[in-house]
């Protein structure tokens, strides 16, 4: 690296990502996973082609194709598997992140 007047710009020192992490080890992991606790899987769960949050679902497509008034929504898809259609639903509460219910039918 130089600058306009071919002066060289020192690299500004700094601990690499990799050096850092090197020192945690095992004592470091443990650590962790007494601050943060142990990690989940992952938040969709693989319900045939769906990917359903809700594995396996814990509603009927009807269910949750059902609003009540208008704090509740829904998400309808459908994915193939194979020779299988699934119709695949998520339903939500507004202003929660996590669907509530999950709900898929394949044939």
């Amino acid at each position: 690296m130089s600058d306009k007047e071919g002066v060289a710009a020192g690299k500004p020192k700094s601990v690499g990502r990799r050096r850092l992490l090197s020192g945690v080890g095992a004592g470091g992991l443990a650590a962790a996973v007494a601050v943060f606790g142990r990690s989940t899987p992952s938040f969709a769960a693989n319900w045939h082609c769906c990917n359903l949050v809700y594995n396996p679902p814990n509603m009927s497509i009807s269910e949750c194709k059902y609003t009540s008034g208008s704090y509740t929504y829904y998400y309808n898809w459908t994915c193939r598997e194979g020779s299988k259609t699934c119709q695949c639903c998520e339903h939500y509460v507004y202003g929660v992140s996590r669907p509530n219910g999950s709900a898929g039918s394949c044939a």
